[in-house]
């Protein structure tokens, strides 16, 4: 046993810390979901005193680091002291090692190929040139697999209470943790990598990593994999092999409102189901990064940001969250934190806590139906006028359309934006919800953007009456699976949150087993604030047996239309 470990078992054995949770196999830790910090954890900066929320921390190491020569590694000083540290803490760990930046130099020198790509404009707006290794020499792979087969071996003779600590590694095959080989193209074509030349080595790593972790005594740890790039093959490959298969899903992590999201969810959600099915663990991460504090979106208002961004990701299935550290100091966040960590990992309805629908309507170009090519313009991607003749439409809603040129483009582009954009190409067009879906939601209400007060988290998307055209029941349908069908009287705490505007009157209607009640009967004082309405009842019926299927009914009763942001149910604690 080396030195560190030594001195690790004498640092468990007098350490105040909670336990880290059991790991079943082929399961994860029931509460490792949640807010984790990004992007190489730093001991002395993030504590559970300075950053109460989050439940872990990411472990990025470079390899030109953890083995700055030839065959001689420094695990035991660069990631030995940072897990007695998560002990301490009581965090969550998931660790990478990245090959680019921080390719080792002796590489080279052993005649592994450099590549080279012109320089390119980050996220943050900084201009960059990496090298890259050529990744498909022989030499090359030679030296990787076996830094990799170290890295398990390592792994496998930590202390269990160390151990435990570690949720998943993530494996990075080609530049950072992204799914891609190079940060542009090669200047030197024949350094150029095909796709299917991609696909055949990132799963040859996949496999060098689960070989490496597989010697572990506590059961080999979850590999996590960049999904932006997988396809068929590389899904086949990861349920043949993985009984807990994790994706790194960047496009549900950098914000809402993102371009394409209809496309990513079609390809991901068939794949997520059909693993589960066959009786596989599924999680994903993603992060924000250092652009929070850059872009205009983000930066004019970082708890409203964060806040639907955590809604976002959770309708998109986003489990582990990581955000700058940053920007978790303290609890400025807390309500995103909060929210995310609620419900992040919880996909059986019948056994999750709770069951939200934040209300909101996305404009997307694309859809022809909605906005049709006679009225709005061409439906092409990149027709300008069509986007800013949609945001003027809904314009008396607060619809705007800040920074056109970046509602263009893809996700990496969107990400870039200085004001807020509400037209947007395949984004997702309705509310952002888990287990209580709005029914008929553009027949039965409209949408409202920027509305109530400008600095608040909720005020960024709405909906609300529209009685002048019979848009007067908001209707919603609890999972089917939530309750199980049951005709049993249930008990629930329910919550609406709602703009005090005006001076309208609304019910909250709910089924007993003698006919439909109203939980709450409000009418609105006009303050202009956001207000909270919470209920418990005792003798609910969830069957879908209000008018039009509908478990709940937001009903309007007279006056001004009223604004809501967010229908929540909550079971009672067990």
């Amino acid at each position: 046993m080396s030195r560190l470990l030594t001195l690790v078992v004498l640092t468990l054995s007098t350490a105040a810390s909670p336990a880290a949770a059991d790991t079943q196999p082929g399961k994860l830790p029931e509460d490792c979901y949640g807010v984790y910090t990004w992007c190489s954890w730093s001991p002395r900066k993030t504590t559970s005193l300075t950053h109460p929320l989050v439940k872990g921390v990411s472990i990025v190491m470079r390899w030109g680091d953890i083995e700055p020569e030839e065959g001689k590694f420094k695990f035991d000083t660069l990631l030995g002291p940072k897990l007695i540290a998560a002990h301490k803490n009581g965090f969550y760990v998931h660790l990478m090692v990245w090959v680019v930046p921080g390719t080792p130099k002796w590489l080279y020198a052993n005649g592994v190929p450099v590549v080279q790509t012109p320089p390119r404009r980050t996220p943050r707006r900084t201009t960059v040139k990496w090298s890259f290794p050529y990744y498909l020499d022989t030499g090359y792979k030679r030296f990787f697999f076996r830094m990799i087969d170290q890295f398990g071996r390592y792994v496998s003779k930590l202390p269990p209470d160390l151990r435990k600590r570690i949720i998943f590694v993530q494996s990075a095959e080609g530049s950072t943790g992204d799914g891609q080989p190079y940060k542009g193209k090669p200047t030197n074509p024949k350094y150029a990598i095909s796709a299917k030349q991609w696909s055949d080595f990132r799963m040859e790593t996949w496999g060098a990593y689960k070989k490496a972790l597989a010697r572990d005594p506590a059961g080999p740890l979850p590999i996590l994999v960049n999904n932006d790039a997988n396809r068929t093959a590389e899904h086949e490959w990861l349920v043949r092999n993985f009984d807990i298969i994790g994706c790194k899903q960047g496009m549900f992590s950098h914000g809402y409102h993102i371009n394409d999201t209809q496309t990513r969810l079609a390809a991901w959600r068939p794949f997520a189901s059909r693993a589960r099915q066959a009786g596989k663990t599924v999680f994903t991460r993603g992060e924000q990064d250092q652009e929070w504090k850059v872009c205009g979106w983000s930066k004019r208002n970082p708890p409203q940001a964060f806040y639907w961004s955590a809604l976002f990701g959770l309708h998109c299935g986003l489990d582990i969250w990581n955000i700058p550290s940053d920007a978790l100091v303290g609890a400025k966040l807390k309500d995103a934190v909060e929210i995310f960590t609620k419900y992040a990992g919880k996909y059986d309805p019948a056994t999750s806590p709770a069951a939200f629908c934040a209300l909101r309507r996305g404009l997307d170009a694309s859809d022809k139906t909605a906005f049709p090519e006679t009225e709005f313009g061409k439906a092409h991607r990149r027709n300008t006028d069509r986007y800013l003749k949609i945001a003027a439409h809904f314009a008396s809603r607060g619809a705007r359309q800040g920074d056109p040129p970046k509602a263009l483009g893809g996700g990496m582009m969107n990400r870039q934006r200085d004001n807020y954009n509400d037209v947007g190409w395949g984004i997702l067009r309705g509310n952002y919800w888990r287990f209580i879906e709005q029914i008929d939601s553009d027949q039965t209400s409209v949408g409202y953007w920027h509305v109530g007060p400008k600095e608040h988290i909720f005020s960024r998307f709405a909906r609300g009456f529209q009685h002048s055209t019979g848009k007067k029941a908001m209707r919603f349908r609890l999972d089917k699976q939530f309750f199980g069908g049951s005709k049993r009287r249930q008990s629930a705490r329910l919550r609406v949150v709602y703009l005090d505007q005006g001076t309208g009157a609304w019910s909250l209607v709910y089924q007993t087993p003698t006919g439909p009640v109203a939980a709450m009967k409000v009418t609105c004082r006009n303050t202009g604030k956001w207000a909270d309405k919470q209920i418990t009842v005792t003798n609910a019926i969830f069957t879908g047996s209000l008018p039009g299927g509908a478990d709940l009914t937001c009903q309007w009763l007279g006056g001004d239309d009223t604004i809501f942001h967010l229908i929540e149910l909550t079971r009672p604690a067990r």
